[in-house]
């Protein structure tokens, strides 16, 4: 049986590249990716409008004949593919299987090309092809190119140079954004300048060159985009030990924090660390995963001296701050920060490597401190390179502690939603998706998806803060049964006593020092059996099961008994507390969990007062009732306030020697406040004090 062969036509090339490649920015980025491909380490592109021409110049390893012909010439060469990583700086290879060849097809009428092979740098090809004549060809293994050699006694530059010539598109700053879109990833993020031999294969310059100085700037705003959509950025300077470390959110003013590095042995040093939020939609049309895989590969903290990158740092295998070591640990608290910001969980806002970007400068000849290994890859261990190290680590730990703090004020002014409603509306965009106009859908998904992730953080916040307060539940629970134990111990002491009042003692002297017993001991059983009281709500369980509406009067007298001896004679001024005012439905415990804190919080806070005076009031507007709980303490900056009911806030430093008296608490008392009456309904704030009064404490909620 006879055979024939298939042939192919040559249109297919100008059909292969409107299909392929589809738009002229991607077609120009193909080039550059082959100089990457190429092992290059530049890539200059000119682009005249003007002259309607593209010159495309690596410094790569070239190509020689062979390469030319079986590669080049060769539409869809699958060679790439089989090598999988580039011939010397073992680069994982970009380029697609042909489409080079097919992006100058599609870029313009004619095509110059000049390459010296890394083999041969006394020889250069030379080819041109013009795609019209190509195309006339008929068939495709008809279409030809032109070249020949040039020889010459000193060595040429070796690389590639391709000229675009009759450019077939019109170019605009719109392109010229689309090109650097395709290609910055490309580019690493390291400053130019002294570079070490480990970091050659990661670098890769692309220079962009024009008359239109309008598409430069174009070109290079979205190259460094990446390293410009940062959340947030940490910027430090040491001076002996003393460091100025500014917090800036993006559009946002900066924060200022300064501290101190103990017994320091480092004299200088700067940074600047910036932190990523890779979810969602990227500005300057960023691809998430392509910017994760930016971070991935060139993250992390890198340390350069006097301009020389140390390539051991910023390898994330290292991990030489010891957050991914945090991390895998699930370590939840700062041990560098003061204990002020020393939040529970903090540190679950401690960034990963790959959402960080940092570059640390120091310079050895200047430092007698820090020296440099043998090797020229890293600092040698010393106690000012653990300086360095603590310097970086304190301002993360910092950043982290910073967004743990506004997470949780966030999460207290948001609105509460319910959760599974959002999932319905979401589920609803999912199935009409078809019948909504692909922007609109695409920005309702993604509102719906940052409510549905700020309700996820919210209920994670909300379950934080109860795993705070669940050891001190714990510690409530085997306080009643202290509570038991301690009342058959007062028993017992007070037989002690009577049976000393039943003694018949002849001896003056011992007949006053056992009456002086007896007084210590009579006085100190008051004393206890008041502290005692404290916990008198818990020993009965039909007060923390009986839920109803008490009277606010009663209760808070109640109250107020339990902790005088806390309250070391303050007065409590109930006068003002109308007899007919019911508190919201609530158990007694939840309502004494409440004013304890509170009373505690006023006494606390008069410490230093002259005049000390608690008085609490009721009052009624519209269908808003309130207890407004007032002190002659310390004035409070309401502006603050809201701070004040996280976890381990405190409005003011009470000395060791104080707080060994009573005074001061775990700074959790407003945080369980808070839990409690948002269980019942009920708003708690600090407002703004009637006359005579420092600070007004208040506890709102609505009638219908």
């Amino acid at each position: 049986m006879p055979t024939i062969k298939f042939t192919v036509d040559s249109a297919l090339l100008a059909e292969l590249g409107e299909r392929l490649v589809g738009k002229p920015y991607i077609a120009l980025a193909e080039l550059v990716k082959n100089g990457y491909d190429a092992d290059a380490t530049k890539v200059k592109i000119e682009l005249n409008p003007k002259k309607k021409e593209i010159v495309v110049t690596d410094n790569g390893h070239g190509m020689d004949f062979n390469e030319f012909k079986n590669f080049w010439m060769r539409i869809g060469s699958t060679h790439k593919e089989k090598m999988r990583i580039s011939r010397n700086l073992k680069r994982s290879m970009t380029g697609s299987k042909g489409v080079g060849r097919l992006a100058v097809q599609y870029l313009a009428k004619e095509i110059s090309l000049a390459t010296v092979s890394e083999y041969g740098l006394g020889k250069k090809l030379n080819a041109y092809v013009e795609w019209e004549k190509a195309i006339k060809a008929r068939e495709l293994t008809e279409a030809t190119a032109e070249y020949n050699f040039e020889l010459s006694d000193k060595p040429f530059e070796q690389g590639t140079r391709i000229i675009l010539r009759k450019l077939k598109h019109s170019w605009d700053s719109d392109f010229i954004e689309g090109l650097a879109r395709e290609i910055w990833w490309l580019n690493p993020p390291f400053r130019s300048g002294i570079m070490a031999q480990e970091d050659l294969q990661k670098v890769f310059e692309i220079e962009f060159v024009s008359p239109e100085k309008e598409y430069e700037e174009t070109f290079t705003k979205q190259m460094e985009a990446i390293l410009n959509i940062w959340y947030a950025r940490l910027v430090g300077r040491n001076t002996k030990g003393k460091v100025s470390l500014v917090l800036e959110y993006a559009g946002e003013e900066p924060i200022v924090q300064n501290f101190t590095i103990p017994n320091c042995k480092l004299d200088d040093g700067d940074f600047e660390v910036r932190i990523y939020h890779l979810l969602y939609r990227q500005p300057f049309g960023i691809k998430v995963q392509k910017a994760r895989e930016y971070f991935d590969e060139f993250g992390g903290v890198h340390v350069y001296d006097g301009g020389f990158h140390l390539p051991y740092y910023g390898n994330q295998e290292n991990d030489w701050l010891g957050i991914e070591f945090d991390h895998s640990h699930r370590l939840t608290l700062s041990k560098l920060l003061p204990n002020d910001m020393r939040i529970p969980q903090g540190l679950q806002f401690l960034p990963t490597l790959s959402r960080i970007f940092g570059v640390v400068n120091v310079d050895t000849s200047k430092d007698p401190n820090l020296e440099i290994l043998i090797t020229r890859d890293r600092l040698q261990e010393s106690v000012a390179f653990r300086n360095l190290r603590l310097m970086i680590r304190w301002a993360i730990d910092y950043y982290a502690f910073e967004e743990k703090r506004r997470s949780l004020e966030e999460k207290e002014a948001e609105a509460e939603v319910e959760p599974s409603k959002v999932i319905t509306v979401e589920k609803v965009l999912t199935k009409y998706e078809s019948e909504i106009p692909e922007k609109t859908y695409e920005a309702l998904s993604a509102d719906v998806k940052n409510a549905l992730a700020g309700i996820e953080t919210e209920n994670e916040a909300t379950a934080k803060q109860i795993s705070v307060i669940g050891p001190l539940a714990t510690a409530g629970i085997s306080s009643v049964a202290y509570q038991h134990e301690v009342g058959h111990q007062f028993s017992d002491i007070e037989d002690i006593i009577e049976d000393m009042e039943n003694l018949t003692i002849r001896d003056e002297k011992l007949r006053e020092t056992l009456n002086d017993l007896k007084e210590r001991l009579s006085s100190w059983v008051e004393r206890t059996k008041g502290t005692n009281a404290l916990f008198s709500y818990f020993t009965d369980a039909e007060n923390i099961k009986r839920r109803e509406r008490f009277p606010a009067k009663r209760i808070v007298e109640e109250i107020k008994n339990q902790v005088r001896v806390l309250l070391k004679g303050i007065p409590v001024n109930t006068d003002r507390i109308n007899e007919q005012f019911l508190l919201p439905k609530a158990s007694l415990v939840e309502w004494s969990s409440i004013f304890q804190n509170v009373f505690l919080n006023a006494f606390n806070a008069m410490v230093d007062s002259k005049t000390k005076i608690i008085d609490v009031s009721s009052r009624v507007e519209d269908s808003v009732h309130e207890i407004l709980v007032q002190n002659t303490g310390v004035q409070i900056n309401l502006d603050e306030a809201p701070k004040y009911f996280e976890p381990f806030e405190r409005k003011s430093n009470i000395s060791p020697e104080r707080q060994s008296l009573g005074y001061g608490g775990t700074g959790l008392g407003l945080t369980i406040v808070r839990l409690i009456a948002r269980n019942i309904g009920c708003q708690v704030s600090f407002v703004k004090p009637e006359k005579n009064f420092k600070t007004a404490f208040s506890i709102k909620w609505r009638e219908y």
